[in-house]
């Protein structure tokens, strides 16, 4: 394989423009030839000397893979090498667990860009993180193979990038999705944020947004290492959304040891691994909700409830209910004011919810239910189911004189109480010629408005057994009553 030797002058305008890109390494291409015996790929002939470090600074190459050495003092490898694996912390402790993922992350990142000076200073810094000592970039070994390369300054300033960048960078990367839910028709917000090593953000990476039942949305994190995306939402429910980071700098070494005992093992360049993070976004959609009345109809102290009928997405919820009242018309109830009685179910699926029952007095009333929210429904509220509850009046009836003469007036008085609004009421006063209100002899149908009592003069001819009754009859708001029957004695 060619080594790359150009003039000096190609090398320094190759040397700037890596400075100025910051050298981004290129991924190579994945596979594997059938001959595993490494060639030199890119970087400079160097003085033999008869180990692995001799002869050559920079990668090699095994089919489609670059390989870079990590045993500079033994044979070269002519034999090929095994299967590799990765591996984040080198056996014997020649290197560190950070130092190694220091070795890793350059390898990554600079390892499979076929440019010369930095595929030498790559080199350059494996050993130097790796093997240490005098393989230092600056001490005896390491700066010798730099000045050998005949473009030495080059290369070390590369090294010292490239040193630097790792010590601030190396290590696992990490990512977190954060999305903010919204409504059906909305757009979901969805930002990616990736840290390098040591928790600062990573910018340049390559990163593929996905949400359910949307296009995926391509972008590359920026200075701030995040990435991103709206998505419209069409549909209710926890929608999912999933990120992909591609060419992640790698914490780990690709290693490959010799198929012969021995001879030089080595790390590959360009592995970069890929991080998926998933989450889901809430999008909230509209419930439905009806109310009726269970009954509509109903005599005070019988039990009132309400049925809501409600829809949405089978989460969780709790309906609540309020009565208000009491109003004197239908026309007049509604969820004004506060309620009378508070009462509650929980909700899941769809369907009717009888929720419990209360007793109320006398008049219109009206049913509020609202149903709350949830991260996947909007919360919803409907007041109606309007409920006629009729009082029970006291009635009472009384006359005067108490102990009347025959062939005279008695003065009969009927009472009501107990309705629940002013109106008007019609009492029933009736005299019966016998001791038990068996048989009528005369009645009459006296008004008023509310509360209260009316009068009658009523003729008791013969001396005997009388009795009488009166009688609420029945209105909007109550129902029907009488008074017990009553006996009067005429002398």
């Amino acid at each position: 394989m060619s080594d790359h030797t150009r003039p000096r002058q190609i090398v320094r305008l190759a040397v700037l423009a890596l400075v100025l890109a910051g050298l981004v390494g290129v991924t190579s291409a994945a596979g594997a030839a059938g001959d595993d015996r490494p060639h030199r790929w890119s970087g400079y002939a160097i003085a033999g000397t008869g180990h692995a470090a001799g002869g050559w600074i920079g990668g090699y190459r095994v089919g489609h893979h670059e390989l870079y050495l990590t045993t500079p003092t033994r044979t070269p490898n002519r034999a090929g090498f095994r299967r590799p694996h990765l591996v984040g912390d080198l056996k014997g402790k020649v290197a560190s667990r950070r130092e190694t993922a220091r070795a890793a992350w350059i390898l990554s990142k600079y390892g499979a860009y076929r440019e010369a000076t930095q595929s030498a200073a790559v080199d350059a810094s494996v050993y130097h993180l790796l093997v240490g000592g005098a393989w230092h970039i600056d001490k005896r070994l390491g700066a010798r193979r730099i000045r050998q390369s005949g473009n030495g300054d080059a290369v070390a300033r590369f090294a010292r990038i490239m040193l630097r960048q790792s010590r601030q960078s190396a290590g696992a990367y990490t990512a977190r999705l954060d999305v903010a839910g919204t409504d059906v028709g909305g757009t979901v917000a969805v930002t990616l944020s990736v840290l390098d090593g040591h928790g600062r953000p990573a910018p340049g990476l390559p990163v593929t947004l996905r949400m359910a039942g949307a296009d995926p949305r391509e972008a590359v994190t920026g200075d701030d290492g995040q990435a991103v995306a709206r998505f419209s939402a069409d549909a209710r429910g926890w929608q999912g959304v999933t990120a992909t980071v591609a060419h992640v700098p790698e914490h780990r070494l690709r290693l490959r040891s010799p198929d012969r005992k021995g001879q030089a093992s080595s790390a590959e360049g360009g592995v970069t691994r890929t991080l998926v993070v998933s989450t889901a976004a809430a999008v909230r959609g509209a419930q439905t909700l009806s109310l009726a009345a269970s009954p509509s109809q109903l005599v005070a102290g019988a039990p009132a409830r309400v049925v809501a009928t409600v829809s949405g997405d089978g989460a969780a919820r709790t309906a609540t209910g309020g009565l208000y009242g009491p109003f004197p018309t239908a026309a007049a109830a509604g969820c004004t004011g506060s309620p009378v009685a508070t009462v509650s179910t929980p909700v899941a699926a769809d369907g009717a919810y009888a929720l419990p029952s209360v007793t109320p007095s006398g008049g219109y009333y009206a049913w509020r239910v609202a149903v709350d929210g949830t991260d996947t429904n909007l919360p919803i509220s409907a007041c109606g189911a309007t409920t006629q509850v009729r009082a029970r009046p006291v009635t009472s009836v009384d006359w005067a004189p108490v102990t009347p003469s025959a062939n005279s007036n008695v003065t009969a008085t009927a009472s009501v109480a107990g309705l629940p609004f002013p109106a008007q009421v019609t009492l029933r006063i009736t005299l019966y010629q016998d001791a038990s209100c068996g048989s009528a002899i005369d009645s009459k149908d006296l008004a008023r408005f509310g509360n209260g009592s009316v009068s009658a003069s009523f003729l008791v001819f013969g001396a005997g057994a009388y009795s009488w009754k009166a009688e609420t009859l029945f209105g909007d708001l109550w129902a029907g009553t009488s008074s017990p029957c009553r006996g009067m004695s005429v002398s």
